[in-house]
């Protein structure tokens, strides 16, 4: 399969990409600037958009490499009859495959010695403790029985939760012995067949943006519960810099396209609020005609 990437010369491709990334795996560059069509970046050459109808669309990925411009370039892919994650993504949510390797420098989540400070500040830090003080403060205990936190670390919630609703710990390592071992970026989730999904909530507090297929996790998500809390810190909001010096995020996603999503799988947003101009906290719930 053919990648290709159309646009980002106005910042990401020169500053952002990882260069041998693109030498490695990108067959050639689409812009719609004429004043780049027909030279070469890293020898490879620089076509009008055109350039794209005379490929089999089911042996091409196109990869939209401009930041301020992507939501232009989609439509205009759309109107060429290109279809989204099938034939084109947003570059800085491509996580690399066996012919092109992922363009955006990335620091592996998981990976300890390079990833420390965020790994510490989760399990110890004040900031990620007030926000989960905050989430506790969406549920309804009331009607809640039992508590689901994905990604939960080491589980600094529980904290906040009454003794009497059962809290399940979901991690891909063993913080406790109470942790679920699952792997949400590999399609792992875990099995909440004999809970009642009327009174269980499920938490996804700063994890989907680790989560290469964001859009799984959500329908697994509305298949297991009525009520469900997000978190998450709008791409919008990540600077260039860090970016380029200490992303971790394994998509890039906008709060409106996980509003729209869980609207695909009949949730509606019933509560939200900003934390410290960070982060947005939403509560999600089933609609009503559609509880059962």
């Amino acid at each position: 399969m053919k990648h290709i990437i159309f646009g980002g010369f106005d910042y990401a491709v020169r500053w952002e990409m990882d260069q041998d990334a693109i030498f490695r795996g990108i067959v050639y560059f689409v812009d719609n600037d004429p004043k780049l069509i027909g030279t070469t970046y890293l020898g490879k050459p620089i076509y009008a958009p055109e350039k794209l109808l005379e490929e089999d669309k089911n042996d091409v990925l196109v990869l939209i490499g401009s930041i301020i411009y992507h939501t232009e370039i989609e439509f205009q892919l759309k109107d060429m009859g290109f279809e989204e994650d099938v034939n084109y993504k947003w570059g800085i949510a491509f996580c690399g495959d066996e012919i092109c390797p992922r363009l955006w420098k990335h620091i592996e989540w998981k990976d300890r010695l390079t990833n420390e400070t965020n790994l510490i500040n989760t399990e110890k830090g004040e900031g990620p403790l007030s926000r989960l003080k905050l989430v506790s403060r969406l549920i309804d205990f009331t009607n809640t029985e039992t508590v689901v936190d994905l990604g939960a670390a080491n589980g600094r919630i529980k904290q906040f939760i009454p003794d009497d609703i059962k809290y399940i710990p979901v991690d891909y390592q063993k913080y406790s012995d109470q942790t679920v071992l699952c792997d949400l970026s590999k399609y792992e989730f875990p099995d909440l067949s004999k809970y009642n999904k009327d009174n269980t909530t499920i938490l996804l507090i700063g994890s989907i943006q680790h989560i290469p297929d964001w859009k799984w996790i959500l329908k697994k998500i509305t298949d297991a519960c009525n009520t469900c809390i997000i978190t998450h810190n709008d791409f919008a909001r990540i600077n260039r810099e860090y970016r380029r010096t200490n992303l971790t995020w394994s998509n890039a996603i906008f709060n409106h396209e996980i509003i729209l999503a869980m609207q695909e799988n009949n949730f509606e947003l019933t509560t939200a609020y900003d934390y410290q101009l960070r982060v947005v906290i939403m509560k999600f719930e089933r609609k009503k005609f559609e509880k059962r």
